[in-house]
């Protein structure tokens, strides 16, 4: 196993390339955090809401003796609510912040693996990856020209791809569009060349590093940074990590030099160094004891349990269906005698009675009746590309245990082969050549004994992650509503398309209605038009004799 670094800097940005920007969104939530944690705890005592105003004012260098002893009291209150886990109180600041050049792998690695954040992230589907600037760390010559060309070589192999990719997407998409193919406008011609081009990017992004760079608008609360704080250090990418949130919390601390604490009453998130985090601790506890042969044990292990899935349903709710209907008959206080299960079921998740399955705001969570579906719960056990999880990251509902990237590296390329790669060779081949390129450099750099993150930022987007998810069918039913359009990346719709059908088989009388993409939902609720896409309509009309048995053979693009 690779060994693991010991002390990492806080501070320093220990790479060539440029260091990352990080930039807080001012506000009104983001103004205050110290004040308004301290208005929301006395609110709960006193006669009215506290003002965030009146305790800010506290802090504003008025020497009032009347203010000395409120002020006091305030100082002394924020770390007693941080220190006795009363830690709602700090969930009601909010900062947005504008982060550019984090790279793809601290972005996976630690700020999208929680569900606490909301993310709005540069798409390698919509924008052309340029490579103009990618994360590189800071090492010694020979090893840092060898990691500059593994970086260039990724990024001609992403162009190569984009090119021969092309004729194949455009005959296919030429297929399903035949009118906008053959039209001579030319701002309809421009629509079908950015539209391919996309496709084509989409699919080419597959051999682009972890190295590579995105801007994002980044939300969280403030117990949420004051995490981030305390854990920056772990596994895998800790440097790059502890660097961008020390931005983060000196940005708070520039409007709100409060927010660790006042003057005389520190806060004390007690920041954990590498070698205290718990998974640091447990690889080392197994380090002298497994070998490389042991690891490929685990893989072998791993996927010969899946079988024909990459997604593989391990674990559900016994008798899911009798709970799902008991739990819709005791909201609705009606016995068994006089609402049988497939009525109650139906009641929630067929979209001819549901009218809420068709609202554009999915008030599933605020229904009591949808509510019922929290009471079945599903575990997957998942192979999917570093690509896929980065989008499955984002339905955080569903929650995974990802896997400690070091704890599994290869010596040997791990990888998917996207099916539309496959279908083309000569971008097979462009693309297992970019593969080795990438892979070999990686051990390289292992075996020359650099810090084991920076060969992580070699792997591919198509590096295999795997893990389990858990989740339940109110949070998976609409995961697998969008991922289901045509519309989804291809290969993150096959996972819901293998899950749905999973579903449908061990419960036949849920799993009838899980499998619906958004234009059949749509269709069967009666709302016109059924696919809510507009400009991006697939162009197949999958509602039109809707069978899941045949959806993969449908889709063409």
């Amino acid at each position: 196993m690779a060994t693991i670094p010991t002390r990492l800097p806080e501070t320093a940005f220990p790479f060539r390339s440029p260091p990352p920007t990080v930039r807080l969104v001012r506000s009104e939530s983001a103004a205050h955090p110290f004040a308004l944690t301290i208005a929301a705890a006395w609110s709960c005592y006193g006669a009215r809401p506290a003002s965030v105003e009146r305790v800010a004012e506290l802090f504003a260098g008025n020497g009032e003796a009347t203010k000395a002893a409120r002020r006091e009291r305030a100082a002394a209150l924020y770390p007693d609510l941080f220190a006795a886990g009363h830690h709602t109180t700090f969930q009601h600041a909010h900062f947005v912040f504008v982060l550019d050049g984090v790279s793809r792998l601290a972005i996976w690695s630690f700020f999208h693996h929680h569900p606490f954040y909301n993310s709005e992230q540069v798409s390698q589907r919509y924008r052309e990856v340029t490579g103009a600037t990618m994360v590189t760390p800071e090492l010694p010559e020979p090893l840092a020209a060898l990691y500059r060309a593994a970086m260039e070589r990724a990024l001609s192999g992403y162009r190569r791809l984009v090119e021969l990719l092309t004729p194949d997407m455009a005959r296919r998409y030429a297929e399903v569009f035949p009118a906008r193919a053959r039209s001579q406008r030319p701002e309809v011609q421009e629509r079908v060349r950015t539209a391919v081009q996309r496709r084509a990017q989409e699919v080419a992004r597959y051999v682009l590093p972890l190295a590579t760079p995105a801007h994002l608008y980044h939300t969280v609360n403030a117990l949420t940074l004051l995490r981030y704080y305390a854990l920056a250090n772990q596994l895998d990418v800790p440097r790059e990590v502890r660097y961008v949130v020390n931005r983060m919390v000196e940005e708070v601390l520039a409007v709100d030099p409060n927010f660790l604490g006042a003057p005389g009453h520190p806060l004390d998130p007690q920041v954990l160094a590498l070698e205290d985090t718990l998974e640091y601790r447990a690889l080392q506890e197994f380090a002298d004891a497994v070998e490389r042969s042991a690891s490929e044990a685990f893989f072998c292990e791993f996927d010969a349990a899946l079988g024909p899935y990459h997604s593989r349903l391990v674990a559900y709710t016994p008798d899911a269906e009798r709970v799902l209907a008991d739990a819709v008959r005791t909201v609705l206080g009606r016995a068994r005698s006089e609402l049988d299960d497939d009525t109650a079921i139906a009641l929630v998740l067929d979209p001819a009675r549901n009218h809420y399955l068709g609202h554009p705001l999915y008030l599933a969570m605020h229904s009591k009746l949808m509510q019922t579906l929290n009471h079945v719960s599903f575990t997957f056990q998942k192979r999917i590309s570093g690509a896929e999880d980065a989008q499955n990251q984002r339905h955080r509902g569903t929650a995974s245990s990802g896997p400690v990237l070091l704890a599994h590296l290869r010596e040997e390329p791990d990888v998917i082969v996207p099916e539309d790669i496959a279908r083309v060779p000569e971008a097979l081949e462009e693309y297992w050549a970019t593969i080795r390129v990438l892979w070999e450099t990686k051990n390289r750099l292992l075996d020359a004994a650099v810090a084991p993150e920076y060969a992580l930022y070699l792997l591919p987007n198509a590096h295999h992650v795997r893990f389990y998810e858990s989740g339940t069918l109110l949070t998976y039913f609409w995961k697998w509503v969008k991922r289901l359009c045509f519309d989804a990346q291809r290969e993150i719709w096959e996972t819901a398309r293998q899950e749905t059908e999973q579903v449908a088989r061990v419960l036949p009388r849920i799993g009838r209605y899980v499998a619906q993409p958004p234009c059949v939902l749509r269709d069967q609720a009666g709302l016109h038009p059924p696919c809510p896409e507009g400009e991006r309509y697939c162009g197949v009309p999958v509602w039109r004799g809707y069978d899941p048995a045949t959806l993969r053979e449908r889709r063409l693009l």
